[in-house]
């Protein structure tokens, strides 16, 4: 399923951190296993998206993954203190990633990110 970069003695990567509950619009919307959780650095899957809701079900995060599993694009909405100025106004935004999975600092999200990820967006108008 996916991973957040741990690997086991063996070199294969762990997948215990998360469980999937349920498949919506052809994306697996995850739940971690722990307290907290973040979704994936990697996807074992080729071209997948992952979503993360919040406890009301609301979306959170969504991450898309290209064919060989490397995060291309990260949507949030939550805080993001660098486009409004604190931790707590939500913001629909968007992260693209670097080779080194860090995330490039956050931008709004655009009029064509919006219309291409608008059916896993529910809850952000």
């Amino acid at each position: 399923m996916s991973s957040r970069g741990s690997r086991t003695k063996n070199g294969h990567v762990t997948t215990k951190e998360f469980r999937c509950v349920r498949e919506f619009e052809g994306a697996k919307v995850l739940v971690g296993t722990g307290t907290q959780h973040g979704l994936p650095d990697y996807s074992h899957t080729p071209n997948r998206i992952y979503i993360k809701e919040n406890s009301d079900g609301s979306f959170r995060e969504l991450r898309e993954y290209d064919k060989t599993g490397f995060p291309i694009i990260e949507i949030g909405y939550h805080g993001e203190k660098h486009l409004t100025g604190n931790r707590h106004e939500k913001v629909l935004h968007y992260h693209t990633f670097e080779e080194d999975l860090s995330r490039k600092n956050a931008k709004r999200l655009t009029e064509e990110i919006r219309k291409k990820y608008s059916r896993y967006l529910r809850g952000t108008e």
